[in-house]
């Protein structure tokens, strides 16, 4: 079942535009019905592949189109002037996102129709927090200041929710800040970060669980014949996990399906995360090995196999280039393998592109968040494989992005 505030979140119907739309740097069509929003993209993606791919490319819909996040990480930031105030000026504190086409001018944020359901009401108790404690934003330009970031995770099956607040150096008014939380938007968790560095990210190099369980838990229910598969994750404050956990759902239903059809023994599940993809195929193999670069999102992924039961995943932390060249170097891959490539937005790195075509595994499945860059690469494998299937995913909404999913297959000739 979807947490119950989240299924009412499914039927709103807004009737004008967001209060921030045109400024904020997020949502670009949120003015376009959604059917035509799924058109554009089809049509581009279409155009995108046209030299190697001339059938049409579906764009399976996101099953919900508001408040269909499950993470954003708004900032605080000293406030932006159109004239520059003196030196001395001390600047108001903003929390929000920034302006659309402009990094260094915040946007005080009262609402967000992609966000986590009453985040509004979150933001607006966190803004009477930090004026009534006198807290002021950091300014990197000057390296003085407190907050940063207050990331906001909900789970979308389980409703669980939490919150962090991220500050440089100092002491945090613990108490207040968590009964203003709790007062607006109750969470299961509720972290204090601190984090020293300069980039404007929400990082922290240390963690401090105010209240509540160091963890939140999401499902994943894919659908498969009429019945359905329920998985278990455990969500940490930096836990990579899908934006869009309900289309992310259908999105891993076909990846399964297409598995299903292609009957590997072994599979690779490179750039694996936490595990998504891999348990979502693991019954269909005799293994999987995942292989993520980022330690904490490996050991989420052991965790969250122990929490479903799968015995055949095996987790290894490394960069996937350096991976395979090692496999290269040793056994190479077994027959009768499938890799899948789920990459971030800078797409693969060139050694692992060349390390794969020197062993030349009988499948590729490809997950881009990046179409784009996907086309840019296709043409480097298209020699020795051929594209067997394409489809897409609309996980971001209102939004230019689009996940596009490709079955490759090797050239007989190459056999």
């Amino acid at each position: 079942m979807i947490n119950p505030s989240f299924q009412d979140s499914t039927d709103i119907v807004y009737p004008d535009l967001c209060s921030h739309f045109g400024e904020c740097g997020g949502c670009a069509s949120q003015d376009i019905p959604y059917i035509k929003q799924l058109v554009v993209k089809e049509l581009y993606l279409r155009e995108l592949y046209s030299d190697f791919w001339h059938d049409p490319i579906p764009v399976v819909a996101s099953p919900v189109v508001w408040h269909y996040r499950n993470k954003v990480d708004p900032a605080f930031a000293p406030m932006y002037y159109d004239t520059p105030p003196p030196p001395d000026f001390k600047r108001d504190t903003v929390l929000g996102f920034k302006r659309k086409g402009k990094w260094f001018w915040p946007l005080a944020i009262e609402e967000c129709r992609i966000g986590p359901v009453g985040m509004d009401l979150l933001v607006a108790s966190v803004n009477d927090w930090y004026r009534s404690e006198g807290l002021d934003a950091f300014d990197s330009r000057k390296n003085q200041g407190f907050l940063r970031n207050l990331l906001i995770r909900d789970a979308k099956r389980t409703g669980q929710r939490m919150v962090v607040v991220i500050t440089h150096t100092g002491v945090l008014p613990a108490a207040s800040f968590i009964d203003a939380v709790q007062a607006a938007w109750p969470a299961d968790s509720i972290y204090h970060g601190i984090n020293t560095e300069k980039a404007d990210v929400a990082i922290a190099s240390e963690m401090t669980l105010l209240a509540g369980n160091p963890v939140i838990e999401e499902r994943l229910v894919l659908s498969e014949n009429g019945s359905e598969l329920p998985f278990v994750f455990r969500i940490s404050p930096f836990s990579f996990f899908q934006t869009n956990p309900l289309a992310t759902e259908r999105l891993y239903a076909a990846i399964r399906s297409w598995v299903r059809d292609i009957a590997p023994d072994i599979l690779y599940d490179l750039y694996g995360g936490m595990g998504g993809i891999a348990f979502s195929c693991a019954d269909l193999v005799e293994e999987v090995i995942s292989v993520e670069c980022v330690a904490s999102a490996s050991e989420d992924g052991r965790m969250n196999a122990q929490e479903n039961n799968i015995g055949n995943v095996t987790f290894l932390t490394a960069p996937v280039e350096k991976y395979l060249r090692a496999l290269r170097d040793g056994e190479g891959m077994p027959s009768n393998t499938l890799v899948i490539l789920d990459p971030a937005r800078s797409g693969l790195h060139p050694k692992a592109i060349k390390y794969l075509l020197e062993m030349l595994p009988e499948h590729i499945l490809y997950v881009s968040c990046n179409p784009k860059l996907l086309a840019r690469e296709l043409p480097l494998f298209i020699e020795a494989y051929q594209i067997e299937k394409f489809s897409a995913f609309d996980l971001f909404p209102h939004t230019p992005h689009v996940e596009a999913l490709v079955s490759l297959r090797r050239r007989q000739a190459q056999i």
